[in-house]
């Protein structure tokens, strides 16, 4: 994998001489795909790595021990320094440099406080024996490291070069995918080896990008004095209420039967991995600091609906052949695709052109799905469908309410039947 160094992580500086028009489109062509291309290939690492867990570990305690504190050491990553510190890197209001440097040991420390929260959850579960001890000690240093690796990709990212972050993670599922090769003798075994190999890839990724100084051109720009001091504090509002929601809905979860965890975190890696290859990666050069129209945005909009619906279809249907006990999961998880892909990339379009004030309408949104999942969690008809609807309605409602006051009328018609599939089908599942 070859990545730009950080002086030519912004553009690609093509010579005068190429006077060719064509070959100007090419060479520019060719610069936008290498994020997509890199990210893609994380994706297709991970699942590798997804696939090997199952063959490996199989669907038990302790892959919902990996799954459960992995996702709750991403908390502190997503709330502040996707969540607060890239929109307001791309928001006129900005964030000065003092708050950029609290962000920076900040996250890492509350990384860490987060997976020993998980940890201590899960074994007053009794989800968490003896033999997993070190994989949550594992995976709490893991959380530390990549939020070191996050801050750097992040602020690369706000540049208008997603090269980085769309690579964050393939260090390290290369190595879990190495470390999984091998047929450990227990579950317990060959989830602590992978959580270790994990480790290691993002330590030597943090290596590689301290000494190409990732990110450091973007750090440099950013003012001593922000132009707002509450700007970053609505988007803190937003990403925090978001993802203790999430992480809410994660803790329900436990609550499941066994396995019930695994499952549901399945499709979050789905969902995730698809919003992460084909709109993560490109958006940052559509939507970045110096963007003065959301006009790309819309239309990139389109073109992932369109192709992210065709693999819903292709989804729902390889499961119905292969497994049709999980249709309906399978039909939610579809819905979920378009729901994501549009809540991120409706996201990134209100961090440039909205007001900060404008995060109270996912707050809203939050607040009232998390209540009513809890309120479901109390019944007998609390099950996986129910706890993925739960999820893509958050994204969902979400980006029908940043797309109405950017006037994008059509995609806000389309948001709100998913909204109403997913109500309609909350609502059969549960009864």
């Amino acid at each position: 994998m070859v990545l730009l160094t950080e002086e030519r992580e912004s553009r690609l500086e093509i010579p005068n001489s190429y006077d060719d028009k064509s070959m100007r489109t090419a060479l520019n062509a060719r610069v936008a795909l290498r994020a997509p291309a890199v990210s893609l290939a994380s994706q297709v690492t991970g699942l590798v790595q997804l696939v090997l867990i199952l063959a490996r570990a199989g669907t038990n305690q302790s892959t919902d021990a990996y799954f459960y504190l992995f996702n709750v050491g991403l908390v502190p990553i997503q709330c502040i320094i996707v969540g607060m510190m890239y929109p307001s890197l791309l928001n006129d209001r900005g964030m000065s440099r003092a708050g950029l440097a609290r962000i920076r040991w900040l996250t890492p420390v509350l990384g860490l406080v987060f997976v020993t929260g998980g940890a201590l959850w899960l074994t007053e579960r009794d989800r968490l024996p003896v033999d997993l001890i070190v994989l949550a000690v594992l995976s709490g240093l893991n959380a530390l490291v990549q939020a070191l690796l996050w801050f750097k990709a992040v602020a690369a990212q706000a540049g208008g070069n997603a090269l980085w972050i769309s690579g964050v993670a393939l260090p390290a599922n290369i190595l879990a995918v190495v470390a999984l090769a091998y047929p450990w003798k227990s579950p317990p075994a060959a989830m602590t080896v992978m959580v270790g190999a994990l480790l290691v890839g993002n330590i030597g990724l943090l290596v590689a990008m301290t000494r190409r100084k990732v990110g450091t051109a973007v750090l440099d720009s950013v003012p001593l004095v922000a132009p707002s001091r509450s700007g970053p504090f609505w988007f803190l509002g937003k990403s925090t209420v978001g993802y203790l929601g999430q992480i809410f809905l994660q803790s329900l979860a436990v609550l499941l039967p066994a396995s019930g965890v695994t499952f549901l975190n399945i499709g979050v890696k789905i969902v995730s991995s698809v919003s992460a290859t084909f709109v993560n990666a490109t958006m940052p050069s559509l939507v970045h600091r110096s963007t003065d129209s959301p006009h790309s945005a819309r239309q990139f909009l389109r073109l992932t609906v369109v192709v992210v619906s065709l693999g819903g279809a292709a989804l729902v249907a390889g499961t119905w052949i292969i497994w049709p006990s999980l249709l309906r999961p399978a039909i939610v998880v579809a819905l979920w695709l378009i729901a994501s892909s549009a809540s991120a990339i409706a996201a990134q379009m209100s961090y440039r052109f909205l007001t900060p004030q404008m995060s109270t309408r996912t707050i809203l949104v939050v607040t009232a799905v998390v209540a009513l999942t809890a309120l479901s969690s109390r019944g007998a008809g609390f099950d996986l469908t129910v706890a993925l609807c739960a999820y893509a309605t958050i994204d969902a409602a979400s980006a029908l309410l940043l797309l109405l006051p950017l006037r994008d009328r059509t995609m806000s018609l389309l948001l709100g039947g998913v909204v109403a599939g997913l109500a309609s089908t909350w609502i059969t599942a549960y009864l």
